[in-house]
């Protein structure tokens, strides 16, 4: 039983960071005629959150030397309600910037301290398919946020109705982990302050992470308001998409959660970014609103598994990770994540439609797969050299 107990708490981090960050996209539209903006300001406004969860990442790179891991879960998760909690009730423009970067650190903060536990506790294969399986926590936690998200506004609920929800769940997790001790004895359990391994091949993944998750959340935020525009759509219509994009996202980590137990992460990863550039493409090309809504499915199978499996390659570079490997690259995806709703305002206000930064989009997946090949190849070039050296 505690063995299960943790299982949850390491999937449950991703499923409660799915409930604030992928609902953005649908509630931006509320948020702008509440408070009487711009829709481009509206979702700037989230900038606040993506950049408290930078900042999260990197209280995580040292919190863990000075505080257990089980005492930042209990105390985080309780913080978090409370951080909801003040987000209505203190409505307006400075709370709510305020209250939207403290729930992102602190969801951040418990999202590294999941994917820690999970390094610590399984090796290889495993690893990498609790990884996985946090993904599919993330995106099952979309299809269920954004349906629900949908729901509240087309019945003409406060905006932040699906934060309250989440803030319920997070009340759940802190009484787990209160019973529950997060060292199994069936595992090897690494001392999480022990020596950090750094190298250039996971420096580099850092960097590849940061352009991906900068791509990915920029997709959450505007492709509904991209069907809206494009096609004239309704709230319902839009919701569909991001729907649609969570609902491929689960079935594609669940399927992926299968598929890297038995292959190499690297070739999964680059399986998934030519499915989503090529999805991607065809959405931006394609006349027909239901083939758009289609595609949601395979764009979001693409982009549903490849954080975590980039964390798990990035990972496959070093010997024995510390938090200090994970809280890296997820530092590197919180500057990515950070960075997307501002820089995607912006070219949204420079080319003035939508669909320019989708396009921006496409062009960063190219970059990453790139990215992703390069080290691929440079990986195979060291360890034939390394042969030859033995021999």
């Amino acid at each position: 039983m505690n063995r299960v107990k943790t299982i949850f708490i390491c999937l449950i981090a991703s499923f409660v960071m799915s409930g604030f960050l992928n609902p953005i996209g649908l509630i931006s539209e509320p948020v702008s005629q509440s408070l009487g903006i711009p829709i481009t300001e509206a979702v700037a406004r989230f900038g606040y959150f993506t950049v408290g969860v930078f900042f999260g990442y990197l209280v995580s790179f040292f919190v863990f030397d000075f505080i257990r891991l089980r005492l930042v879960v209990i105390f985080g998760y309780g913080l978090l309600m409370l951080a909801v909690g003040g987000l209505f009730l203190f409505e307006n423009d400075a709370a709510m910037k305020f209250f939207l970067f403290v729930i992102g650190m602190l969801a951040s903060v418990q999202v590294c301290g999941a994917s820690t536990l999970v390094s610590s506790l399984w090796r290889d294969k495993p690893r990498q398919t609790m990884l996985i399986g946090q993904d599919a926590a993330f995106n099952g936690g979309g299809i269920l946020f954004t349906s629900l998200t949908t729901w509240f506004i087309a019945s003409g609920f406060h905006w932040g109705a699906t934060y309250t929800l989440v803030a319920i769940i997070t009340l759940i997790i802190a009484l787990v982990a209160s019973v529950t001790d997060f060292k199994s004895k069936s595992s090897v359990y690494n001392d999480l302050t022990g020596r950090t391994e750094w190298n250039p091949r996971i420096l580099a993944v850092g960097g590849s992470v940061m352009l991906f998750m900068l791509s990915k959340i920029s997709i959450f935020i505007w492709a509904p308001l991209y069907v809206e525009q494009a096609f004239d759509a309704d709230i319902v219509q839009a919701g569909r998409i991001l729907t649609n994009i969570f609902i491929g996202a689960f079935f594609g980590s669940l399927l992926g959660t299968y598929i890297v137990s038995r292959i190499r992460i690297e070739y999964f990863l680059i399986t998934m970014l030519i499915v989503g550039a090529t999805s991607l493409g065809s959405m931006l090309s394609s006349p027909d609103l239901q083939l758009v809504l289609t595609l949601g499915y395979f764009l979001g199978a693409s982009i549903g598994a490849t954080f975590n499996g980039y964390t798990s390659f990035g990972l496959s570079f070093v010997v024995n990770p510390t938090h200090k490997n994970v809280a890296y690259l997820l530092i590197a995806g919180g500057i990515g994540s950070a960075l997307a709703p501002w820089f995607s305002s912006e070219i949204v206000k420079y080319g003035g439609e939508i669909k320019y930064v989708l396009g921006v989009c496409l062009l960063i997946q190219c970059l990453v797969l790139l990215s992703v090949i390069c080290l691929i190849l440079n990986s195979w070039y060291l360890e034939k050299r390394l042969a030859r050296n033995e021999n």
